[in-house]
């Protein structure tokens, strides 16, 4: 069986991602945590999983977690720490890869780095320009990454754009909105952003990406690629807000979505600090599409499960967080 490290497995990714994992089988999973009590023990199915105590931020920790030859997927992202602590545990994590001579080594970073980027079009080749100190702390995260001294190891970044799906945080807002919201405000809402591109991408995809990635027999050498759901010309505010209303059955006589023109909205998006200020951005995937790999999940479809998901699970009790 292949073995697999996964780092932030208690995540909303990691969690999708080992069940994912579980399912197809075939793969010995390792997952770390930093408490035996931890939602990584159990999201990630005791009996099935190996968990290994240690934290990415102690490097003495790691010692006997990596092993010769596995893959390691890298979801940790410390959003309560500053750039430093970050950039020290992805440090410990590549000195650990190295020491222990895995074979490959996935990191999950963020479409975000692209920032404010001159490209409309955005590709892996698109000039990174971040604005948020989010964005500019995961491209240095990236930068280390590409440029430790790990020609031992393949390297693979994957840049997601919006990943939304239950459990996650992505629509959420909205979908409170919509729910608790006045007609007034929603309509309000719907003639601000219209036909905004949402840039989202269905965490299905994203773990499919990943498991791609990890099991993928070409080298990779150093590479990074972008996964989104972009090609779907459904993924815009006007019509996700739709689904999401109808899912909800929600009415409401709607004015025209298109009443802010696009450098209007361009503006009040960089008045309020966004990090990406062109509503009408792309995100292409065509590179990780070249290597092989197929989305399992339209975005229509995984856009039905979160709305079905919601109504389910949270439609009456909106606070609700997590599964």
């Amino acid at each position: 069986m292949r073995a697999v490290a996964i780092t932030g497995a208690s995540g909303f990714i990691g969690v999708h991602l080992v069940r994912a994992l579980l399912r197809a089988g075939g793969y010995r999973i390792k997952i770390l945590s930093r408490a035996s009590q931890t939602r990584a023990r159990q999201a990630a199915f005791l009996a099935e999983v190996e968990v290994f105590d240690g934290d990415i931020t102690n490097a003495a920790s790691l010692d006997g977690f990596f092993e010769p030859g596995c893959t390691v997927i890298n979801l940790v992202y410390l959003r309560n720490e500053n750039e430093q602590t970050n950039l020290a545990a992805v440090g410990n994590l590549l000195a650990a890869c190295k020491l222990a001579g895995i074979a490959r080594l996935i990191h999950c970073s963020t479409a975000d780095v692209a920032g404010r980027t001159p490209d409309q079009h955005v590709m892996e080749s698109s000039p990174c320009r971040p604005f948020s100190a989010y964005a500019a702390t995961k491209l240095k995260v990236e930068a280390a990454i590409l440029a430790a001294n790990q020609d031992c190891y393949e390297v693979a970044i994957l840049r997601p754009t919006a990943v939304f799906g239950p459990g996650g945080q992505n629509l959420r807002k909205l979908a409170i909105a919509l729910v608790q919201g006045t007609q007034t405000r929603n309509k309000l809402r719907a003639c601000v952003f219209g036909q905004r591109r949402m840039n989202l991408v269905c965490v299905e995809n994203v773990v499919a990406a990943i498991v791609f990635l990890s099991d993928c027999v070409n080298a990779l050498g150093k590479d990074i690629f972008i996964i989104s759901d972009d090609a779907a010309p459904s993924n815009n505010f006007a019509s996700v807000e739709l689904a999401m209303m109808t899912g909800f059955e929600i009415h409401s006589s709607r004015l025209p979505p298109n009443l802010f023109p696009s450098w209007l909205l361009s503006l009040t998006l960089r008045v309020l600090g966004k990090n990406n200020v062109n509503p009408n951005s792309i995100y292409d995937s065509g590179k990780l599409r070249a290597l092989g790999f197929e989305p399992p999940v339209s975005f229509d479809e995984g856009l039905s499960r979160y709305i079905s998901w919601y109504r389910s699970d949270c439609l009456h009790q909106p606070q609700k967080v997590g599964f």
